[in-house]
């Protein structure tokens, strides 16, 4: 299929860049978008295709009012997965932050949060707590895979 036919396929919805937020109006898109289209892209963890649609990026954009340099990366599910693991991880870190001196010794509480912290590395290996994943080896007297 060549690419006039491809683009042929794919949904186009206006754009009303007065609803973009604050940041999004003083880039230079602002001027020259008057129009979504449907982006095709692959999840970067799973490989799964995808499409932005048009209608998500209106959403996105201008009810959210994200970015409009922002990309999708992650299909439905992994981004569903990650905000779950986040959302795990941060209670983690708020129970931690509570009681430090009762979960020290809490085997089971240090493996869980450190197998969290071990799959968050599939969706951002960017963003390792290097510093808590060896506090938690050294607790759990496990060899650092850092070292």
């Amino acid at each position: 299929m060549t690419k006039p036919a491809q683009n042929l396929h794919r949904n186009i919805v206006a754009a009303d860049p007065e609803q973009w937020s604050k940041q999004s109006k003083q880039s230079v898109a602002f001027h020259f978008k008057r129009e979504y289209v449907d982006e095709p892209y692959k999840c970067y963890r799973c490989g799964a295709a995808c499409t932005f649609t048009a209608q998500d990026q209106k959403y996105t954009f201008e009810v959210k009012k994200a970015s409009i340099d922002q990309r999708r990366s992650l299909c439905a599910a992994c981004w569903t997965e990650s905000h779950q693991l986040q959302a795990a991880l941060s209670a983690y870190n708020g129970r931690w932050a509570t009681e430090k001196s009762a979960l020290r010794s809490n085997r089971e509480f240090l493996s869980e949060w450190l197998d969290l912290l071990t799959r968050w590395k599939q969706f951002a290996p960017y963003k390792q707590d290097v510093a808590k994943i060896s506090m938690l080896l050294g607790l759990l007297k496990l060899d650092s895979p850092f070292s």
